[in-house]
């Protein structure tokens, strides 16, 4: 009887006015499902965009494309958990879940925060790699090129420390999930404010960083808005990530923790697939001409009113490896752009999968292709050197 007794505590003692419920509960259950369903497919359909662009259109798997696979599979196990969590009582008020109830769910959270950290990392670094790439292609060293690595450095070190930080929460460490066992632990509750707040930081550098390069580049303001519309949308990161950490707060002061941790979880996983989608974002301009058949340049594209003849001569014959050189020769004449405090020539191809940008660099801005050469890359390779391993935006094979 005693036990039976036992089974019906609440895990914390209902406010004034409210009486326990163990069988129709209050719930935000379908808010975490339906957010959960939306998310993982968002994320799902993305990085296959973006996977299949690298791997079968451009044949170019970087390291953050293995970055964005490792996240999206770290996102979709927390989604998983944090699912059979809401199911099994984080969705309800604390006084709503029977108390032998709370070590399980402590169990679920404690692996929840642990994977959190390793897959936000992951998602931050497949970013932050990308744009390595695409902003610092020369051997100088800007400011963009410190920005960013410093953002990696800060994502690595800050990362780090919290997954061990959440790792050892309790000593001994199985007080994490059984509270009755004698020990101490740290201020989860603040550990949780302050790791919401370091995301928001991280994602306000990474959308700062490019947006700044871009708007100090010698480009007409028709073409910043655009390149600047697709890393803009890190924006909605930054929001959703800032609406993270203002439901985190509530967390330093408020007992009802599984009321407050399931919404803090629901705005995660919004945040999760925001920081994917950035990441997947300029992939889809390239994946796009894909689907409509723009492969491969035609002369109809190169042939405009500032065309010049070799340039049609080189886009009809694009497809042939031979007509690779005068290809790319041709468009250096056709596409110079000069610009820079230093005289550094920076191009960009607007209308394919990536932005590229490199001191001394010759771009084309035509119909979705994009040929970069620098001066000591053109002298190196010679007239007839394959670009392809050095440009995400050269012809293909």
């Amino acid at each position: 009887m005693a036990d039976a007794d036992f089974n019906e505590l609440p895990a914390m003692i209902p406010p004034p006015g409210h009486t326990p419920n163990f069988v129709d509960p209050e719930t935000l259950h379908p808010a975490v499902l339906s957010v959960a369903i939306v998310c993982m497919t968002l994320m799902t359909i993305a990085v296959a965009i973006r996977v299949y662009t690298k791997a079968f259109i451009l044949r170019e798997m970087r390291v953050e494309e293995y970055f964005a696979i490792i996240a999206t599979v770290g996102i979709l196990v927390w989604d998983a958990l944090f699912i059979d969590a809401s199911i099994n009582g984080f969705s309800r008020h604390l006084y709503d879940v029977r108390l032998v109830h709370v070590s399980r769910l402590s169990y679920q959270s404690y692996v929840a925060e642990i994977t959190n950290a390793i897959t936000m990392f992951a998602a931050k670094a497949s970013i932050l790699f990308q744009l390595r790439r695409i902003f610092c292609t020369g051997q100088s060293r800007d400011s963009v090129f410190w920005a960013i690595h410093i953002l990696v450095f800060l994502s690595a070190a800050y990362y780090t420390s919290a997954t061990f930080t959440f790792i050892f929460q309790c000593s001994p460490r199985e007080k994490t999930w059984n509270a009755f066992i004698e020990g101490h632990c740290i201020d989860v509750a603040a550990a949780t404010v302050v790791a919401g707040a370091v995301n928001l930081f991280l994602d306000i550098g990474i959308l700062i960083t490019p947006l700044w390069a871009i708007w100090h580049l010698q480009l007409p303001m028709k073409r910043k808005l655009g390149i600047s519309a697709v890393f803009g949308v890190g924006i909605l990161t930054c929001a959703i990530a800032a609406i993270g950490v203002a439901f985190r707060i509530p967390l330093l002061h408020d007992p009802d923790l599984t009321w407050l941790i399931t919404k803090v979880g629901i705005w995660t996983m919004v945040e999760y697939c925001g920081t994917i989608l950035v990441g997947c974002m300029p992939s889809f301009p390239r994946f796009f001409l894909h689907l409509r058949g723009h492969d491969l340049p035609t002369s109809s594209s190169a042939a405009g009113s500032n065309s010049h003849p070799s340039a049609g001569r080189a886009h009809a014959h694009a497809h042939s490896p031979s007509a690779t050189s005068a290809y790319h020769s041709a468009m250096m004449q056709q596409a110079r752009i000069k610009g820079g405090s230093s005289g550094a020539g920076i191009g960009m191809a607007v209308t394919t999968s990536e932005v590229s940008f490199g001191d001394h660099a010759y771009i084309e801005m035509e119909a979705g292709y994009g040929v970069r050469h620098s001066d000591e890359e053109s002298t190196a390779r010679g007239s007839g050197g394959d670009d392809a391993d050095w440009s995400p935006l050269s012809s293909p094979k």
